[in-house]
Parts: C-alpha cells; sequence; structure tokens
C-alpha cells in the first residue's frame, strides 16, 4: 500500500536518483540535505513498501509556500501518485495557515498542467527560458485561497476521487 512520509536523511539519496530520472541533473543529494535542514522546507515521500516512487517539496514563505520540486518515477505514472502527495501537501500547508501556493512549470510539461489545474492553480505569469539548460519557458502559476471553504471543499472532493483516504500516512508525520 502507498504512503507517504516526511523526507528524512535516509530518503536523500534515492531521491536525488528519482530526480536524476525525472529531470536530468538538475539537483544533487547536497542540495536535498540543505532543503531538509531549512525549517521552512517541507519535504515528503510516496513510499510502496521500502521503495520510493515519488517526492514532492515546498518552501513556506509567511502566508503563501512555493513548490519546489515534484517528481514521480516514469514506471511509476499515471497511478494519482502526484496527486495523493499534493493532497497531502495542502493538508500541511493548511496546518500551517498558509493561504496561497505558486509554482513554476515547463511551459511544455501538459501533464503536470493539467494536475496543478485540478487543484486550483491558474497561469499568472511567464519566466523567459526559466528552464536554461533546455532553453524552455516556465509558468508561473497560483493557487486562490487555500483557506476558504469553496477551495476545502475542491480539496476533499480531489481526495475522494483519488481514493487518498486509502493512503496511509506514515506514523512518523
Amino acid at each position: 500500500m502507498l504512503s507517504i512520509a516526511p523526507m528524512q536523511s535516509e530518503h536523500i539519496q534515492t531521491v536525488a536518483r528519482l530526480e536524476k530520472l525525472c529531470f536530468g541533473p538538475h539537483w544533487a543529494a547536497t542540495q536535498f540535505d540543505r532543503e531538509l535542514e531549512n525549517p521552512r522546507c517541507s519535504y515528503f515521500v510516496a513510499l510502496e513498501g521500502e521503495q520510493t516512487l515519488a517526492y514532492l517539496g515546498y518552501w513556506k514563505i509567511l502566508e503563501e509556500a512555493h513548490i519546489t520540486a515534484v517528481g514521480v518515477h516514469p514506471d511509476q505514472r499515471k497511478r494519482r501518485i502526484a496527486q495523493h502527495l499534493m493532497c497531502y501537501m495542502l493538508d500541511d500547508c493548511v496546518k500551517h495557515d498558509i493561504q496561497w501556493i505558486t509554482l513554476e512549470v515547463k511551459a511544455s510539461n501538459l501533464s503536470a498542467q493539467k494536475l496543478y489545474e485540478k487543484f486550483g492553480f491558474a497561469v499568472m505569469g511567464r519566466r523567459k527560458n526559466y528552464y536554461q539548460a533546455e532553453k524552455e519557458d516556465a509558468l508561473i502559476m497560483w493557487t486562490e485561497d487555500i483557506s476558504k471553504p469553496a477551495y476545502q471543499s475542491q480539496l476533499e472532493q480531489l481526495k475522494q476521487e483519488s481514493q487518498y483516504f486509502k493512503v496511509q500516512e506514515s506514523s512518523s508525520s
């Protein structure tokens, strides 16, 4: 069964390999080490047994969150693992009184954009050549206020749709 847990130091090497598999040589293990040491950062992993299938990280900046990384093993896509991680992260954001969430996504990554749109993200801008290695633009996406009842209702619907309630939350959360 899938479980979601806060990322720990023992996950770093696997997450760094997963990052490279998903996105190329963007982040090294040392960067994930630094992220875990930063009290403003939260990272989560999706596990099946001992196997790390996916990860998600975000920075807390006052009443905002900035999603820094979402990666799902290519062999595990289409299982709604990213959707489970997003639900978990949004619950965590609400616990920390975060109201808005932002992220950058490659302009060509239509599947990620579709996922984010399900969670109420809308394109609010563009960063030219943000992904320098690929010379590709990033779309800047934002949510509405996630603390509002309408958004919380939408989130509950997404949890039910993805059978989020069947995901085991790790006892270390």
